[in-house]
């Protein structure tokens, strides 16, 4: 008989636009022994026969559930179906790990003997091991892992197990053609930072690489494709900016903004250039670059953290512009070689069959 797993989560449901729910959605959808169960709302699409949907939520647009919908989450846990394993994916922290403490905790004062996965959907700036509480812990990286490891935490609760992404849709020469034109981008070679502005060095190191790409590939369009997810985040646009203007290469570039989907941008891109040292609030390893893995586009990376666990990407030092211009101008030319076959790293590593059946046997150890 198949287990029965409650995925705790933010709402699984549109729009995509969060990396952990979409993570939820795409290990549910994919499991083969388990059966899943997933918190979303009322109005929410199917996700197919073998998943099961429970309306917790009221709404599901907010990248932080409010209290109320925590609440309500603590509610289902204390009082609902019980399931054989509680599957939490969220980020580590003292108010969502004491809830989850709690309603474990209680649940198995009234005889559940059910089992407890967490995976970390982002690692928090301090690894602090009180805020984990499952029978087992997932990190999604092993750059992660060890963080939690020199924090003092049980190597035994430990495992690590990639993330995953649907391999995006090559967008048609047709739609291509008409995202270049919308964006005044022409028929140049692109290069595509899909980040954000506010949070890591990461804008503002390509912003200062741009002259020098732009003196070795004069038609290169460098696409700034950043959602705004902070406050901070005009503010910190119009700083990005200033960089381009004060250097003369603002014509270089488009701000495209939150697109509905990156697959065309990703379709026709050459590079994707993300130089990203903080990586706070998203999964280890963003599930963009694995789409752009999927879709064999070169990337270059941050070394030092997680991101080094893409090895089919090449690597420079954060903050180090004229390095991020040198491996960017190499690959425009297409005058180096790949240490690995991005698709054939997605393959065998990020599909969302490879990554489900890893949690399925993790389920079926217990």
């Amino acid at each position: 008989m198949s287990k029965r797993v409650l995925f705790v989560s933010k709402p699984v449901a549109p729009p995509w636009h969060d990396g952990s729910k979409n993570f939820v959605r795409d290990i549910a959808t994919h499991l083969v022994r388990a059966q899943a169960i997933v918190m979303s709302t009322a109005d929410a699409p199917s996700l197919g026969a073998r998943v099961e949907i429970e309306p917790v939520y009221r709404g599901s647009g907010s990248y932080a559930p409010a209290l109320a919908a925590n609440a309500r989450v603590a509610s289902r846990l204390m009082f609902g179906e019980p399931n054989d394993i509680w599957h939490f994916v969220f980020a580590p922290n003292r108010a969502s790990s004491t809830v989850a403490s709690v309603a474990i905790h209680t649940r198995r004062m009234r005889g559940w003997h059910g089992k407890v996965v967490q995976t970390i959907a982002s690692a928090p700036k301090e690894c602090d091991p009180d805020f984990l509480f499952g029978d087992v812990v997932v990190a999604m990286s092993e750059h992660t892992r060890k963080r939690y490891l020199a924090a003092g935490a049980d190597p035994a609760l430990f495992r690590v197990i990639p993330p995953c992404a649907p391999p995006p849709a090559r967008a048609s020469k047709e739609r291509q053609a008409a995202f270049r034109q919308e964006h005044d981008l022409g028929d140049s070679p692109v290069v595509v930072f899909p980040g954000d502005y506010e949070v890591s060095s990461g804008a503002e190191t390509l912003a200062r690489a741009t002259k020098a790409i732009a003196l070795k590939n004069p038609n290169v369009k460098i696409v700034f494709a950043c959602r705004p997810k902070t406050a901070r985040s005009a503010k910190a646009k119009a700083r990005i900016e200033a960089i381009l203007s004060t250097e003369n290469v603002a014509e270089y570039t488009r701000h495209v903004g939150e697109l509905d989907g990156l697959a065309t941008l990703l379709s026709l891109a050459s590079v994707v250039a993300f130089p990203v040292d903080d990586l706070y609030g998203k999964v280890d390893l963003p599930l963009v670059l694995l789409e752009a893995l999927a879709l064999g586009v070169p990337l270059v990376l941050a070394s030092g953290g997680p991101l080094e666990e893409i090895a089919a990407a090449r690597f420079v030092d954060p903050r180090d512009a004229e390095a991020l211009a040198r491996e960017v101008t190499a690959l425009l030319d297409s005058s180096g070689e790949l240490p690995e076959h991005g698709g054939a790293l997605y393959l065998d590593r990020f599909r969302p069959g490879i990554v489900a059946a890893a949690y399925d046997d993790l389920y079926d150890s217990w």
